[in-house]
């Protein structure tokens, strides 16, 4: 094709053409570039010019496995690492059989962490590192420009791949519902009109052809190597001049309605790339052929995305989101939770068989000490848990006795220690792994499955035994919410506000107790500070905000809540629980002194 031509200068003087020239005739000023109005007069004017189509829908009931030789690409960071999970599990759960390559581009927003995770769930993913500052793009005020960013166009680095049958380049908000056979299927440049704002598309003004939506696309080897990379870097260089404004608010998507505008494209049937909005707002009936689920916009895991990742406006807008499009954040968040709880699940459970099955009742007669880090503990005598298996919790590596105590077990179970839920980035403070390592006694480590690939790659641990359990989002639940506590640590946990019953009470329940005795869990907190039995200062990780962690233990509270829970089900499988804590808050619970607690250990 013809590049388009070179860049005007500031003080051209050329004549308006097009919708400018209408609109000009017409005496209507032209709305801002990303208003819903501007949008709102381009379809207005596209039916009264008659450039417009409806969307098709066909039923499609083929299946064909993609060929080794296909390739499949996209662009990813840790933001939409979650999205790029739910595609690749979708895409699995339709050809379970698939090895072929998945090239991923990204750039230094992608951290190792996130790639380790995407590879345990495909090991064929390729990962290919980019700089984004060679694209001269001029970004603008859009939301599309805002929203994607330089990033969209690591997406062009696709038709350099060799020694493909076809290339399949898919965004990373894709769900896939059914066989998608057609992209690597025949010579032809695939693509699928953009329909979704309103219930047809647009032929473009400039080019008579169909706006193409750039989430899917699928390239055939005959349209790929040096010929369409140098086309597409002229393409690419005199973008800024490229004049349409059915696509000037577009980012990537822009350059690829111009690259494919003198290309041989044939359109496939909207239900292999079909916007939410299409279908919730105008074709509800065709969810059955519906064999690509584009979730355009806010995104259903920004619910549960870390927050260094997603701004509360941002997961304020996909809460809204969900409420207008319930079908299609409902599927995607069923499907992804299921194919990827099924999928982390089952290899937490193989991992983990080995030590479950050496700890699985290896008590003996012993009872279980669960020692939290309440101010109470600098007034226990701890001596008097010698014959116990001990457990304790993420900070109680700063008490001064450990060495003398020597606790069995350490589970760091809090998120906040790690960088906070769903992080992409996880590390421990240097202070804490610093606590830990400066003692001699080196306890069974306990960590969230989540973070296993941190924790394995920890020269500071190497000499430690670690052991995991299944706590994370999007998986954990409140126990205020169930009304259950889960005692069986070959399933997801259930936040109980305490790692004490979370996680410290399965794994007592799987070694076999028959009684366990808290310390330390004083639950009486008024605010964060004075909350444990160290310093204030020695906390160097964030902590649960003073009003949350003061309604969690108020009476009536989510915390005590739990404690009953917990009693309750410990009770039904033959098991007691005693409360050793002194002036703890826990009057649910029977109490021992610390003489009846040397008693029940002896």
């Amino acid at each position: 094709m013809s590049a388009p031509g070179p860049k005007r200068g500031k003080k051209s003087k050329q004549k308006p053409t097009g919708l400018a020239l209408e609109l000009q005739a017409a005496k209507v000023s032209v709305p801002s570039a990303d208003s819903p109005a501007k949008i709102e007069y381009l379809a207005a004017s596209a039916l009264a010019q008659g450039r417009y189509r409806h969307p098709v829908f066909s039923a499609h009931v083929g299946h064909r496995e993609p060929p080794a030789d296909v390739v499949f690409a996209g662009v990813c960071n840790d933001k939409y690492a979650p999205g790029l999970e739910g595609l690749i599990l979708s895409l699995l759960s339709v050809y379970p059989s698939m090895k072929c390559k998945f090239i991923v581009y990204h750039d230094s927003e992608l951290s190792a962490f996130s790639r380790q995770r995407l590879l345990d769930l495909y090991p064929y993913f390729d990962f290919r590192a980019r700089m984004t500052d060679r694209f001269k793009v001029t970004l603008g005020e859009h939301g599309n420009h805002k929203r994607v960013g330089l990033l969209g166009y690591l997406s062009l680095e696709a038709l350099e791949v060799e020694g493909a049958s076809h290339v399949v380049i898919l965004d990373t908000d894709l769900l896939v519902l059914g066989d998608i056979s057609p992209l690597w299927s025949g010579n032809k440049i695939k693509a699928v009109p953009d329909i979704g704002a309103k219930p047809f598309g647009i032929l473009s003004a400039k080019t008579g052809k169909m706006v193409i939506n750039s989430g899917v696309l699928s390239f055939p080897a005959s349209e790929l190597g040096p010929a369409t990379v140098k086309r597409r870097d002229e393409v690419l260089a005199a973008l800024e001049n490229w004049d349409d404004p059915d696509i000037e608010r577009f980012a990537d998507q822009r350059f690829w309605n111009a690259f494919l505008s003198e290309r041989d494209v044939q359109l496939l049937p909207q239900n292999f790339n079909c916007v939410k909005t299409l279908l919730e707002d105008y074709f509800p009936d065709v969810l059955g052929t519906v064999a690509i689920l584009h979730i355009t916009g806010p995104k259903p895991w920004f619910d549960f995305a870390n927050e260094t990742l997603v701004s509360s406006e941002e997961k304020a807008q996909a809460r809204g989101a969900g409420g207008r499009w319930p079908i299609a954040f409902g599927l995607w968040t069923q499907r992804y939770v299921r194919l990827l709880l099924e999928a982390r699940l089952g290899a937490f459970v193989r991992e983990s068989k080995p030590v479950f099955d050496q700890l699985r009742g290896s008590l003996g007669s012993r009872p279980v000490a669960l020692v939290g880090n309440g101010p109470s503990i600098n007034k226990t005598d701890l001596t008097a848990f010698s014959r116990y298996e001990k457990v304790v919790f993420n900070w109680f590596v700063n008490f001064a006795g450990w060495d003398e105590f020597k606790p069995d077990h350490l589970i760091v179970a809090s998120h906040m220690i790690f960088g906070g839920w769903f992080t992409a980035r996880p590390q421990l403070p240097p202070e804490y792994l610093q606590a830990l390592t400066s003692h001699a006694h080196k306890p069974r480590l306990w960590f969230p499955y989540y973070f296993k690939h941190y924790v394995e790659g920890l020269e500071e641990l190497k000499d430690y035994a670690k052991s995991y359990i299944f706590f994370e989002k999007p998986f954990k639940e409140q126990i205020a919410k169930r009304g259950t506590v889960e005692l069986d640590l070959e399933k997801p946990l259930i936040d109980s506000n305490t790692g004490v019953i979370t996680a410290g009470m399965p794994l007592a329940v799987l070694m076999g107790a028959k009684n366990i005795v808290l310390a330390g869990c004083d639950s009486n907190y008024t605010s964060t500070q004075g909350s444990y039995f160290y310093a204030s200062d020695k906390h160097a990780s964030a902590t649960t905000r003073a009003e949350t962690l003061t309604a969690t233990w108020a009476a009536g509270g989510e915390g005590l809540y739990g404690y009953s829970v917990a009693l309750r089900a410990l009770h039904e499988r033959g098991i007691e629980l005693f409360d050793a804590t002194i002036d703890g808050k826990l009057d649910m619970l029977p109490k021992l002194s610390i003489e009846q607690v040397r008693k029940l250990g002896s």
